[in-house]
């Protein structure tokens, strides 16, 4: 009995050391953009199947966006695209641009990415989001997309408090370039996320304490939408757009489809399909 219970305690102690030894790798791994090869071969699949609209707002992000299941009917009455995917950071959006971005010619690009710049392994700092953020509007630019930018502040998450003042920063950072340029905003949600003493509302955030809940995705909407309007993006015009490869009028909202959102939205959750299941152990590692 007792030799037993040696062998069980010592299988359950490898288990926990290789699947440690897992954790870390995905860690160092996801840093990379080519680790979400899989997930943007996915929309590809996804608009080949069912292309989405040309003139709509395009959302570009990481882990927050991803998991925005109910992005298309918040935004309504703008027609939006969600490209979120992984844990992405900055970099990881631009690497990818000419096949998320370019070929949607969008009315708009919303980015919500950083958290995650901040977060990795090797050490990013503020003015490495500032970097890189110059660094991707040039390759839309270069790529045709004439469009106005919106940075989305980078939220202060329950779960890495000790990146708060590095978020604080970045978001400075960024909404001071964005002065510079007329056809680039910066929109500031952080405020609304927080309580009146300053600390963080958890009521924003999801139990992982790193993205956020169906209310704090409601404080993004009632920011984007305006700062959407104030930039002279016309709904009307995104609904009577013509669609990719032919089609003769765009996808109906999500809500309004069989079944709910399918591109971006719900699809795009970790439980969803089209998310590689290291993704879901990238975003327990980070």
């Amino acid at each position: 009995m007792h030799r037993l219970i040696v062998i069980l305690g010592g299988g359950f102690l490898l288990l926990l050391l290789a699947l440690f030894g897992f954790l870390i790798h995905v860690l160092l791994a996801s840093g990379d953009a080519d680790y979400w090869e899989t997930e943007i071969a996915a929309f590809e699949r996804r608009d080949v199947s069912n292309p989405p609209p040309q003139d709509a707002v395009l959302f570009l992000g990481g882990r927050s966006l991803r998991r925005w299941a109910t992005l298309e009917r918040d935004m309504a009455p703008y027609v939006a695209i969600n490209r979120g995917f992984g844990g992405a950071q900055v970099a990881h959006i631009t690497h990818y641009a000419s096949r998320i971005a370019t070929p949607y010619r969008p009315a708009a690009v919303v980015i919500m990415a950083g958290a995650d710049d901040l977060a990795d392994v090797h050490g990013r700092r503020p003015e490495d989001v500032l970097k890189d953020f110059v660094e991707l509007l040039q390759t839309l630019r270069k790529d045709g997309i004439e469009a106005p930018v919106f940075f989305v502040s980078i939220p202060p998450q329950p779960m890495r408090t000790s990146r708060w003042y590095g978020m604080a920063r970045a978001n400075e950072l960024v909404a001071k370039y964005t002065e510079s340029d007329p056809s680039v905003h910066f929109i500031d949600v952080t405020k609304d996320l927080l309580l009146p003493n300053g600390k963080v509302n958890v009521d924003y955030f999801r139990w992982d304490g790193l993205t956020l809940s169906g209310a704090g995705y409601q404080v993004l909407s009632r920011h984007i939408k305006p700062a959407l309007a104030g930039a002279d993006i016309d709904p009307q015009r995104q609904m009577n757009a013509p669609v990719a490869d032919g089609e003769t009028s765009p996808p109906a909202p999500a809500d309004a489809q069989p079944g709910g959102a399918e591109i971006g939205g719900a699809a795009n959750e970790n439980e969803e399909q089209g998310v590689p299941a290291s993704a879901s152990a990238g975003d327990a590692a980070q």
